[in-house]
């Protein structure tokens, strides 16, 4: 019995009809400019009801932003969105290491309360 080869497909092994994913990776001042509208998204709920702000009410002010004529990059997805708010929830990304807003739950941000420590 002899053997034969068998032509297996890769999975790399792109097909005539096969799109790239569109859209350009974000740089890292469109990567900033999310963050601080993310932030901004938060500290209005905050100011304005005195609660945590949900991802679908932070992707909404972040959205209504980007749709603005002046906003400097194109828009983009929930996806990055979300992203760039668990971001702006980590130390990681402050010259100061404190994170400007908190996860209090899942999908729930609030002002960092370290940021009002010691403050009437």
């Amino acid at each position: 019995m002899t053997q034969q080869t068998l032509f297996r497909s890769s999975v790399t092994t792109k097909l005539p009809t096969y799109v790239p994913p569109s859209g350009a990776p974000l740089s890292e001042e469109e990567q900033q400019a999310i963050r601080k509208l993310c932030v901004q998204a938060v500290f209005s709920v905050w100011n304005r009801e005195r609660r945590p702000a949900s991802l679908s009410e932070i992707f909404a002010f972040v959205r209504s932003k980007m749709l603005d004529p002046s906003y400097p990059f194109s828009v983009r997805s929930k996806r990055t969105v979300d992203r760039r708010v668990n971001e702006a929830a980590s130390p990681d990304f402050y010259a100061d290491n404190v994170a400007k807003i908190a996860c209090v739950s899942p999908g729930i941000y609030q002002p960092n309360p370290k940021l009002f420590e010691g403050k009437p």
